[in-house]
């Protein structure tokens, strides 16, 4: 049986049709995507302060503070001149994850300045 060329126009369409109803139908029915989480409540900076001479900005910053954590294995959190800390990420890590997420920490009363 040979498909004449009306019968391939024909399949042609119905399944663009039918790849068209799809799209449309994922298009209409996906779920939302959630909004950035809020920050976490403030929680106790953990390990030892890498003083900067900079205030802390609200955002991602340079340089990459914590990098000095993955050479000496000691954790840390930064801590600004506007009295601003956060924390770094947890060991083995060495990201600057709370200044990456803007989520500050308290630091001990005793950080020097």
């Amino acid at each position: 049986m040979r498909l004449s060329s009306l019968d391939l126009h024909t399949v042609a369409l119905g399944t663009a049709g039918i790849m068209v109803v799809v799209v449309a139908w994922q298009a209409l029915t996906e779920a939302p995507i959630p909004n950035a989480q809020p920050p976490e409540p403030i929680q106790a900076c953990i390990g030892e302060p890498i003083i900067v001479d900079y205030e802390y900005g609200g955002s991602m910053m340079d340089p990459w503070e914590c990098e000095v954590q993955c050479k000496d294995g000691i954790q840390r959190y930064i801590y600004y001149t506007n009295g601003k800390a956060t924390q770094c990420e947890l060991l083995p890590g060495c990201l600057d994850w709370g200044e990456d997420k803007g989520i500050l920490c308290d630091p001990p009363a005793q950080t020097p300045v």
